[in-house]
């Protein structure tokens, strides 16, 4: 993988190499971090991905996606395809419904950037599953007038994204792509798309680590790379400031202020952001820029750890070489793995069972086992799993969309095993738990997480001939 941001040593920059191990390690402690990477003076000090995560591979970005498609209408704004006070039902006057709320008169694209369309809750749920996203938005209903409370509100960001293709005649890719994807180092990448065929906006997006990265490093500057204007300066500004008061909420992170689509942070930085811990983070005082991804249910242990650990670390100046201090920071980077099952190989003949009716609508399981890997196979997908390493898959073992997976197997006993999956370019784990009976078997699955995937229901099944 070819890099695009320029490499340092930490002490050059002014921070030790010591302080990022501390952060490293306490990063490495959260279950889990799957990548990180430090920027100071718009130099790379420090990177590293938890195997089987690596640099050329996508993560799912979630809501960080969203600062992108800011990006999309603030350069519409600039170019005089849209505004900032368009009234939305005069861009989609093709899909409103005979009734809407009166409401929806005043609502402006500011008021869908800063999250205060005057919801009382996330309208994803209402449009997902409907035929048409766009109508499906007018037919919710709306508890406040647009721009006086805040809500975060992911069908809003569609509704962003639905408008800058509109207006432009372009997906919202193919027109970020000379404006911004290009001049940052963004190759093209997957984004979901609505049943229009529209990008969700809100979600969906995927980036390497470094691209994120990039993607920072242009937001401390300003909007700028290489001291061109990339983000419209006008537009950056308004975007990265508090547009809307969201102080109801709880963490103290999430309480700062929101902007059009970034959000605001205790000392004076400011962040884009996804489900989990997807991170774009901006330290302007500092001039230190992050890029990090993640599985966890608490976000905010990330970034106290940015506050507590790494800010303090930013000096003034250059520090005395160190070399071994920056050797051992690269070790321990280096070592960063997720975790894999160990366990004795062994060998078992190919197991047929016909699938109990279950919700899933699996009908068929078949399972062997080798002396170094297992195959478990649901319905002609197979999922190989390694006995003490991890075995790659390809593609995503049931999923709707084709991810990469890496599994271990743990022999419990002679009929028992269980089987651990990353599905490394998101932040889903997966632990298969199976019982091999003679006559029946038993498969669970749970999941780490529980956001587009879920634990199943458990199967069950009888021996077939």
């Amino acid at each position: 993988m070819s890099r695009i941001l320029p490499r340092s040593i930490p002490e050059a920059e002014g921070v030790s190499s010591v302080v990022l191990r501390r952060f490293v390690e306490a990063l490495g402690e959260l279950d889990s971090v799957h990548s990180v990477m430090v920027m100071r003076h718009g130099r790379v000090i420090a990177e590293g991905w938890k195997k089987p995560y690596a640099p050329e591979v996508p993560h799912m970005l979630f809501s960080l996606s969203k600062s992108f498609t800011s990006c999309a209408v603030g350069f519409a704004c600039a170019e005089g395809k849209l505004s900032l006070d368009a009234r939305l039902v005069d861009l989609f006057r093709d899909k409103l419904p005979e009734r809407i709320d009166p409401k929806f008169e005043t609502m402006r694209i500011r008021h869908l950037l800063s999250m205060s369309s005057g919801h009382d809750h996330c309208t994803m749920d209402d449009i997902q599953g409907k035929p048409d996203w766009e109508r499906a938005f007018f037919q919710t209903e709306l508890a406040y007038e647009p721009g006086t409370h805040f809500c975060y509100n992911s069908g809003a960001s569609y509704m962003l994204a639905a408008a800058v293709v509109h207006t432009t005649g372009e997906s919202l890719c193919d027109y970020l792509r000379p404006r911004l994807f290009e001049p940052l180092g963004i190759a093209p990448r997957l984004w979901e798309l609505s049943p229009q065929g529209i990008e969700t906006g809100g979600w969906g997006f995927n980036l390497t680590t470094e691209e994120i990265a990039s993607f920072a490093q242009c937001l401390l500057e300003g909007g700028r790379r290489n001291g061109r204007q990339i983000i419209p300066a006008e537009y950056f500004k308004q975007a990265t400031s508090v547009q809307a008061d969201n102080s109801m909420n709880d963490q103290p992170d999430w309480k700062v202020g929101y902007g059009f689509q970034f959000w605001r942070c205790r000392h004076n930085a400011f962040r884009g952001d996804g489900a989990f811990g997807q991170y774009a983070i901006a330290m302007p005082e500092q001039d230190m820029a992050l890029a990090i991804t993640s599985g966890l249910r608490n976000m905010q242990q990330i970034l106290d750890l940015v506050w507590d650990l790494l800010l303090p670390g930013a000096g003034e100046s250059a520090l005395p070489p160190a070399p071994g201090d920056v050797s051992a920071l690269r070790n321990e980077l280096d070592a960063w793995a997720m975790p894999i099952l160990a366990s004795v190989g062994m060998k078992l003949e190919m197991q047929r069972y016909l699938l109990d009716e279950n919700d899933l609508h699996f009908r068929n399981l078949e399972f062997v086992s080798f002396d170094d890997h297992v195959e478990l196979t649901l319905d002609g997908e197979t999922l190989r799993a390694g006995y003490g390493y991890l075995a790659d898959n390809l593609p995503t073992w049931h999923e709707p969309m084709p991810r990469r997976i890496a599994a271990s197997v743990r022999r419990i006993s002679d009929r028992e095993f269980e089987l651990l999956a990353c599905c490394y370019e998101t932040p889903f784990q997966w632990d298969f738990r199976l019982e091999i009976g003679a006559e029946s078997v038993t498969l669970a699955r749970t999941a780490n997480l529980c956001f587009r995937t879920a634990d199943w229901p458990v199967l069950t099944g009888r021996r077939q001939e």
